[in-house]
């Protein structure tokens, strides 16, 4: 497979997409995999913030005793125990994910046993990471709370008729928000940071179990030889990535919306019959909460991730392209599992770079 730039992986991961989602379309086989592309992302890195409410067990225990505490502090330790369970389950789909998009596979069992022993440094590194840094980020987060509780419990709220809210009231308001503003960047940052080491990390583990330390330094490597491209290809995946989820937010919630309508419609005018035919106002009721409720789950859990799971994929995609060319071993994958992009007459020769992974010093 012949190296390709950050933006020549477009069309590649475009059509890969296209293979292993719609080839052939069939609403169950795309909907797995569409699942299986978004539960991958969940395996990126754990932040297990469910143990950061421990902080506040000395609170609850002035509040409410000991029996309230104990149950408190067992309950964040189950959750924080299932929590992390469901993060090791999605950093293995990680590696079988992989392995289907690079060998276009339709079944995830398969794909699931054959990486086991690979999957756990890996997962254990994310682990300790996500770790350390939940622990970094949940020193100020405690202390802001601890500081903003007793500032709204000597606010007067609500102000006097008549009165506006105080300032002080308004400045902790803000403050949350700001907080809340920054924090989101700076996890979205620590996301972006950790899909990137997947998308390096994984492949040498997956095909050749390399290590953590050899997976690294073939990274650091290809980052050193091609600074440029690999920037290219970090802000392409950055944008890429927002502008496909966002469109295809608008075109399902469009799309979602206009069903619910005349789904409603149909509904409205079976209740209408009912009703005519002397069925209780009350049973009409509860049928009609019972079948809102069916509609909008199954919507959001079945058209949903139809709608961003190739979103999803072709990030995956993009990145196998883009490392492709440079990891013989995982370009030799690619060309046997579907045929190289047709290039326009003309199109100048490949650029000779030095292969991936690089040999050792």
């Amino acid at each position: 497979m012949r190296i390709l730039s950050a933006t020549e992986c477009i069309s590649p991961a475009i059509e890969r997409t296209k293979l292993v989602l719609f080839s052939p379309f069939r609403k169950g086989r795309t909907w797995k995999l569409s699942a299986t592309a978004y539960l991958t992302t969940a395996g990126a890195i754990c932040l297990p913030f469910p143990l950061v409410y421990l902080a506040f067990v000395p609170f609850v225990y002035k509040a409410a005793g000991t029996g309230v505490t104990v149950a408190v502090t067992t309950g964040v330790l189950l959750f924080s125990a299932l929590f992390i369970w469901l993060f090791y389950v999605c950093s293995r789909l990680q590696f079988a994910w992989f392995d289907m998009l690079a060998n276009r596979g339709e079944f995830v069992a398969p794909a699931w046993r054959k990486y086991g022993p690979q999957s756990l440094p890996w997962t254990n590194l994310k682990l300790a990471l996500g770790a350390a840094i939940t622990l970094v980020t949940a020193v100020p987060i405690v202390a802001f709370v601890r500081r903003l509780v007793p500032l709204f419990r000597s606010i007067p709220f609500p102000p006097q008729p008549g009165q506006p809210p105080s300032p002080e009231l308004i400045h902790a308001i803000l403050a949350i928000y700001a907080s809340y503003g920054l924090l989101m960047l700076f996890f979205g940052f620590i996301f972006l940071i950790f899909s990137l080491l997947a998308n390096f990390i994984v492949p040498s583990l997956a095909l050749e179990n390399t290590g953590l330390r050899e997976a690294f330094r073939r990274m650091v490597e290809l980052i050193r030889r091609e600074p440029g491209e690999f920037t290219i290809f970090v802000l392409l995946k950055i944008g890429l990535g927002i502008a496909g989820y966002m469109g295809a937010i608008m075109v399902w919630e469009i799309v979602f919306l206009l069903a619910t309508l005349i789904v409603g419609a149909v509904v409205l005018l079976f209740g209408f019959l009912l009703h005519l035919a002397g069925v209780p106002s009350i049973v009409l009721i509860v049928l009609g909460v019972i079948v809102g409720i069916a509609w909008y789950l199954g919507s959001m859990v079945y058209t949903l991730l139809l709608a961003i799971g190739p979103v999803f994929t072709f990030n995956d995609a993009f990145a196998l392209y883009f490392l492709g060319g440079r990891y013989p071993m995982l370009g030799e994958l690619l060309d046997r599992s579907t045929p190289q992009p047709q290039l326009p007459p003309g199109y100048p020769p490949p650029t000779p770079y030095q292969a991936y992974p690089p040999p050792q010093a």
